[in-house]
């Protein structure tokens, strides 16, 4: 259930309270129809640094603390945004974020609940997470209207120098590895079912009989209450909706959760949606607030392709938008090949994409050119025939293999 605090019937009430215990005397008061944020400040920030002894080869977790007042926050309020132009250093704990707000003439701020509709009144004791870009909703004193604010913080991922990786542990070889993919949830990476896909601080997958389930852990599961869904498979999810292919191959869409299921509008036919080895990854659209762009790759179905099948959406989070088809014809001479296994990670600004034979290709356009990337290339030491990949909160890209080995790639 959706709790919103309807801060102008708040106001209006305390105002007309107000009033009868004043009376008729010569006391007064004005209240404003101002709504506008004229400052955001960024308290005192974590930082975890993640070091290699020369010596023993030993990683090492190094932290430290650094003031956020110091990267000024850049308030527009013609495009209702607020963001960092000089970028936190790589490894700054921006899930955990103190900040103060001035508005004028004491406008009041709630802060928007990252995955529904709910506010709450924002206090600078408040720690926010801003991993993602968070909605500030500042109300007028009189009542009269609100106005939002999209606050996103930069992260320098290029604070090292030079991209490594760096081995961070083996586990048992997995046998349906083909089966499986690398997901990242809270603070951990997990190889699941290609059936569990992640949306914001949850997991979710379709039970048995047809339900949407959504766990925090992996552990536990609890259904949703909606109408079964037979022959649903999750394929993928963006910051606010979930994807999946249905049994007559038509792309599907829920934006709550898995209760209730639409039919995705495409500006192509459906035939052309990928069936195998599907990937799906979004970020945050730059020239528009509360709206991602999402892109799904997958084998392309016609008859003797050797090329993938590639869509996108640009998607608000209030609204919905159709699929776009971005064909990959013989015009086009940077293209991704089709790829057992695929996985897809957004890096640096960039998408990489991976697949059975361990060669890293890089789009930075947002899908419609591939090419090998050497910088980022596997070691050479990394063992194993297949490899998943995903990307955390950090920015930072993880792998892990058929024989068990788990990598960790980043600045460094």
């Amino acid at each position: 259930m959706k709790r919103i605090f309807w801060l102008p019937t708040l106001l209006i009430t305390a105002s007309l309270l107000l009033s009868s215990c004043l009376g008729d005397d010569d006391n007064s008061s004005t209240s404003y129809s101002d709504m506008a944020i004229t400052g955001f400040t960024l308290g005192t920030l974590n930082r975890y640094q993640h070091l290699t002894s020369s010596k023993t080869g030993n990683d090492t977790v190094v932290k430290s603390t650094l003031s956020g007042s110091l990267y000024a926050m850049t308030i527009d309020h013609l495009g209702k945004r607020i963001y960092n132009e000089k970028a936190l250093p790589e490894g700054t704990d921006v899930g955990h974020v103190l900040c103060t707000l001035t508005t004028k003439n004491n406008g009041v701020v709630y802060l928007m609940n990252a995955t529904s509709d709910s506010l709450r009144l924002h206090q600078s004791t408040d720690s926010v997470d801003l991993t993602t870009p968070r909605v500030f909703r500042v109300f007028a004193v009189d009542g009269s209207g609100s106005r939002d604010y999209t606050v996103t913080l930069n992260v320098d991922s290029n604070t090292g120098t030079t991209f490594s990786w760096m081995k961070k542990g083996s586990a048992e070889p997995t046998d349906n590895f083909a089966d499986k993919h690398l997901v990242a949830l809270a603070d951990s990476v997990w190889l699941v079912d290609r059936g569990i896909v992640v949306k914001g601080d949850s997991a979710f997958r379709m039970s048995a009989d047809g339900l949407a389930e959504r766990s925090a852990d992996l552990l536990t599961w609890t259904p949703c209450d909606g109408e079964k869904q037979d022959g649903l498979a999750l394929i993928g999810a963006s910051s606010h909706e979930l994807f999946a292919l249905a049994a007559d191959g038509s792309l599907m869409r829920s934006a709550d959760g898995g209760c209730t299921w639409t039919q995705e509008p495409l500006d192509e036919d459906a035939s052309l949606l990928p069936k195998e080895n599907i990937a799906i990854v979004s970020w945050p659209y730059q020239t528009a607030a509360r709206t991602d762009y999402v892109l799904m790759v997958g084998n392309d179905p016609q008859p003797g392709s050797q090329a993938v099948s590639i869509w996108r959406k640009i998607s608000p989070w209030d609204g919905n938008a159709f699929w776009t088809y971005m064909n990959q014809d013989d015009r086009n001479h940077i293209r991704l090949p089709q790829r057992a296994q695929l996985s897809m990670a957004v890096f640096d600004n960039t998408v990489l994409a991976i697949g059975q034979n361990k060669i890293v290709y890089q789009t930075r356009d947002q899908g419609i050119t591939w090419r090998q990337s050497t910088t980022l290339a596997l070691p050479e030491a990394l063992e194993g025939d297949a490899v998943s990949m995903t990307a955390d909160q950090q920015g930072r890209v993880w792998v892990v293999t058929d024989k068990g080995q788990v990598w960790q790639g980043a600045m460094r």
